[in-house]
């Protein structure tokens, strides 16, 4: 009998740890189902943390960007037992901002709702970016009820594309972690193109100095209050840039810009600001300088021979020299201003071999415009040396002119 009693409750042991209902049957013997249910929260915690969300949309970023921990932050415990919360997110989990400004801040508004039998506990997770923040209106959720999950994103520099998420942690054992998504793009209030500096290229007695530039926005519509310039022979003029340019440029509203700089300007290099007041960013003044140079009574064409003019610079390249043969480059020159004929009265240059003469070009005269030839030339046979700058040649010819008493060229080249 005692043997017969053993055995039977050894029997029964063995059933009550096999196949009795608190057990889960297919985690195996001596695992309960809270046990079971712990360690399935955690693999599809893992699961989700490495799969990409099915609700993402394709044009988000495919990098998941790295996540921090809010500090102070404790999960909830995920429930073990019936009854269970149920998390359901009614609407999609990642939201497109669109095109923003840099520290232009905007927000969106996520809902969990609970479809369970039990409260739902939520709990700010780790989120991609100091800038992201997530709030909740409450943390307890009472089966039925809902609640709302705000990020709120705000760029400090320019992104073409950025993607920013916060995870939300629950007591649903089938859903203990909730990501949220947000993604757009980052761009600048606006755009000044030339950005820093209008050039008017060169003025002459016979031509004024021109440049076109463009103001647009991709983020706003605004206008222009007035431009203002800090010189007389300096204007500027806009008009809005019509439909088509606007399409082509993808902005919501732009200006071009027309600048003349008329014949009144000094001679020499130049500089003037001009100040534009528009309706950006509160009344937004853009700061922009007009560049060029005003060259005097003279205007120099194309040279003939193998060479590279610069007119602004007074700045000639007659690049690769040979020796043995030498080179000559001829510039010719319209001349204004001078009822005498032009003349060359002295000539200085920091090489004795470089021979630098003028001539009368019929040509390109006309009434009181005189043509002339500048010749420079290096003989054959000359020294087979090289100037280039800092150690340019450098050229002065004192001229009958009244206004051009001095003209000064620089010449580089490679001796071979």
């Amino acid at each position: 009998m005692g043997v017969a009693l053993g055995v039977g409750a050894l029997a029964g042991t063995i059933w009550v740890a096999r196949y009795s209902p608190w057990v889960d049957q297919k985690s195996g013997p001596y695992k309960t189902i809270a046990q079971a249910t712990l360690e399935r929260a955690k693999r599809e915690s893992e699961a989700q943390k490495d799969e990409p969300s099915k609700t993402e949309s394709p044009n988000a970023a495919k990098a998941a960007p790295k996540q921090e921990e809010k500090s102070g932050a404790v999960r909830p415990h995920v429930s073990d037992k019936p009854p269970f919360p149920k998390v359901v997110t009614p609407e999609a989990r990642v939201f497109e901002f669109g095109v923003m400004g840099v520290n232009e801040e905007k927000k969106h508004s996520f809902k969990i709702q609970n479809k369970g039998e039990a409260p739902m506990e939520l709990e700010v997770g780790p989120c991609t970016c100091k800038c992201t923040l997530s709030g909740l209106s409450k943390k307890k959720v009472p089966p039925g009820e809902s609640v709302n999950v705000e990020l709120t994103w705000k760029p400090i520099e320019v992104a073409s594309n950025f993607a920013q998420q916060c995870t939300i942690w629950t007591n649903d054992p089938d859903s203990p972690d909730v990501m949220f998504k947000v993604y757009g793009e980052v761009a600048q209030k606006y755009h000044v193109v030339p950005e820093k500096a209008w050039h008017a290229g060169h003025v002459t007695d016979a031509q004024d100095g021109v440049a076109s530039a463009q103001i647009f926005s991709s983020l706003e519509k605004f206008g222009i209050k007035s431009v203002e310039s800090s010189s007389p022979h300096v204007k500027v003029s806009f008009v809005p840039l019509d439909v088509i340019q606007l399409l082509n440029l993808r902005v919501k509203a732009g200006y071009e810009f027309k600048v003349k700089v008329d014949r009144g300007m000094a001679m020499g290099q130049f500089r003037v600001p001009v100040h534009i007041h528009t309706t950006l960013e509160g009344n937004r003044t853009i700061e922009i300088d007009v560049t060029g140079s005003r060259s005097g009574p003279v205007l120099f064409l194309p040279p003939r021979g193998k060479a590279i003019w610069n007119a602004e610079k007074c700045y000639l390249n007659l690049g690769r020299v040979n020796h043995e043969n030498g080179t000559k480059v001829v510039l010719p020159a319209i001349i204004y201003g001078i009822k005498d004929k032009f003349q060359v009265l002295k000539t200085t240059s920091d090489a004795d071999f470089l021979n630098v003469s003028t001539q009368p070009n019929a040509e390109i005269s006309a009434g009181e415009q005189q043509g002339v030839d500048f010749i420079f030339e290096i003989p054959a046979g000359s020294p087979a040396v090289t100037r280039v700058n800092p150690n340019a040649v450098h050229v002065t010819l004192e001229t009958n002119h009244p206004r051009l008493k001095k003209m000064e060229f620089q010449l580089e080249f490679v001796g071979q």
